[in-house]
């Protein structure tokens, strides 16, 4: 229930063992894991897409011949975590404090729920280049992940899109699946350092300092040529966004949750952050590869610990009762004649 000033009220919110913030891979792996432990799970699930709602085919997860959509994959793992009781609501968590017995999660309506415990599965938004209706080619023929994409690159027409050396290095790694490679700044003038783009140029890749202003599709969400504000016409059919990606970590900056210099939540190896409570999993750290696999791995362990340091609130909790009643007798019998 919200109050009179918007924010909502802890003493009515709906009490949970754990909240995660976050449907996606990290999210969704949390959940499942925390309701297979026989706690009460709540999930907000953002409207607005994440990596896991592009229209990519992954190939690299295990255990999928045929590659498995990403979207494929996350109905089926929340499917997978409603088995287990958890619930999710369909919107953003706009707000946390932290309360008596946890951690007060509002979404825009001002409704509350509170949570023993908190998982930020919060993810990145990816600074795609921002020509008109990039969105449809987003995951089809405009990638930002070598690993998970490189492969199918083999032959194909590639442009990386980036002006720093680590979008260079990028695009020599392409290499290794074509020879028809361009690196463009999409700025008016050249970010890499020399030496970067002197290898680039060395190393057989075309380096163009020019912007995107839009493109041409030969098919529904594919890419048949960029079209530049000076240089006219660029032939592509891939294209690789080196632009980076912003962590979303709004929730975390206003608990006090420590950050890299990156931006990045900073988390230990099972997910636990500065904040006693709260825990962290999938690309809104930086522990391993931004990938899906890793992404559950980090979403079980962090579940893995949330549910261990409840049982250890527990046990606490038991014991401090136990040691209550135990003084109880006492005296119950020493003021007997």
């Amino acid at each position: 229930m919200a109050k009179a000033d918007g924010r909502s009220d802890a003493g009515s919110a709906e009490r949970w063992d754990a909240i995660v913030v976050g449907g996606g891979p990290a999210g969704l792996s949390a959940a499942l894991n925390i309701g297979r432990a026989c706690r009460s799970v709540l999930v907000f699930d953002c409207p607005v897409p994440g990596r896991s709602e592009y229209a990519q085919v992954n190939h690299n997860y295990l255990g999928f011949p045929d590659g498995i959509r990403a979207q494929e994959l996350r109905t089926h793992g929340r499917r997978q975590a409603e088995r287990y009781g958890v619930r999710f609501v369909e919107g953003d968590a706009v707000a946390v404090r932290r309360v008596a017995d946890g951690f007060l999660v509002s979404d825009a309506g001002g409704n509350g729920f509170v949570g023993r415990g908190l998982i930020l599965a919060t993810g990145v938004r990816d600074r795609w280049p921002e020509f008109p209706g990039y969105e449809a080619f987003v995951g089809r023929s405009l990638h930002w992940c070598l690993v998970c994409d490189g492969y199918e690159m083999r032959g194909k027409r590639v442009v990386v899109v980036g002006n720093d050396d680590h979008a260079a290095e990028t695009a020599i790694q392409l290499l290794r699946f074509t020879p028809q490679v361009t690196l463009l700044t999409n700025e008016g003038s050249l970010g890499l350092a020399p030496e970067a783009a002197d290898r680039v140029q060395r190393r057989g890749v075309g380096l163009v300092v020019d912007r995107i202003v839009g493109a041409r599709a030969a098919a529904p969400g594919m890419l048949e040529a960029l079209e530049l504000e000076r240089c006219g016409v660029l032939a592509v059919e891939h294209l690789f966004s080196q632009q980076g990606a912003e962590p979303n970590t709004a929730l975390a900056r206003s608990l006090g949750v420590e950050l890299s210099a990156e931006g990045y939540i900073k988390a230990d190896t099972e997910g636990r952050t500065s904040e006693p409570g709260v825990y962290a999993a999938g690309d809104v750290t930086r522990h391993f590869s931004h990938q899906i696999a890793t992404a559950g791995h980090e979403g079980a362990t962090a579940a893995f610990a949330l549910n261990y340091d409840l049982h250890l609130a527990d046990e606490a909790d038991d014991r401090a009762v136990f040691a209550v009643a135990a003084v109880g007798n006492e005296v119950e019998m020493g003021s007997r004649p």
